[in-house]
């Protein structure tokens, strides 16, 4: 490891613990990338899913919708839904 590598993070983000929904998430790493002007760096990013889509899926089956934040799409709420998915559609299907 060199002076100029950061020892805080994998690819600019550092892992933030385990939330009780979303599971493991990272946040970007301060040290390496500004702070986010639009959520403060409060935004989590969730390491379970592929993508967008699918992590909308999910939550939408556990009867949650996740707010996320405009300018790093950082998830920074979930709000309950009173309609719950219960089918949720695989990664390969759209």
């Amino acid at each position: 490891m060199t002076d100029d590598d950061c020892r805080f993070c994998i690819e600019a983000n550092m892992p933030a613990g385990i939330h009780d929904v979303l599971g493991p998430v990272y946040r970007p790493c301060p040290e390496c990338l500004d702070i986010c002007g639009g959520c403060d760096g409060d935004g989590l990013f969730p390491s379970d899913f592929t993508c967008l889509t699918c992590f909308r899926n999910r939550m939408a089956a556990v009867g949650l919708i996740p707010v996320l934040c405009a300018h790093c799409l950082g998830v920074i709420d979930l709000y309950p839904t009173p309609h719950r998915r219960t089918e949720v559609t695989s990664h390969d299907q759209h």
